[in-house]
């Protein structure tokens, strides 16, 4: 996809990026394909808008198949956000924050 500054996974979890009005950060955080887990990822702040987002797998037979999450955001505004991912069984419980991205649009 054409303007994506940062490709980050979940090793990068903390971190502080800076992007440019248009620049665009695509985060793609993995699971476990054969078990019901997925990741609820929210955004605070402003400066950010949503490309696209959704959930893929690799690979072949229960064992060998992993899954991912992938999410790409644009930069629209000057601001800072921060995304939150958390890695659940069910969408309403509460989990634990496993990934963690400060943004800054300037």
């Amino acid at each position: 996809m054409p303007g994506i500054r940062y490709s980050i996974g979940e090793n990068d979890s903390g971190k502080t990026i800076v992007l440019g009005t248009g620049d665009v950060v695509e985060i793609n955080l993995g699971w476990a394909a054969g078990l019901p887990f997925r990741w609820i990822v929210s955004v605070s702040g402003c400066g950010l808008e949503l490309v696209n987002d959704g959930n893929y797998v690799k690979g072949v037979g229960f064992w060998n198949t992993t899954g991912h999450y992938r999410a790409r955001y644009r930069a629209v505004s000057p601001g800072t956000s921060v995304i939150d991912g958390k890695l659940v069984f069910k969408p309403d419980e509460p989990g634990d924050l496993r990934f963690n991205l400060t943004v800054i649009v300037k």
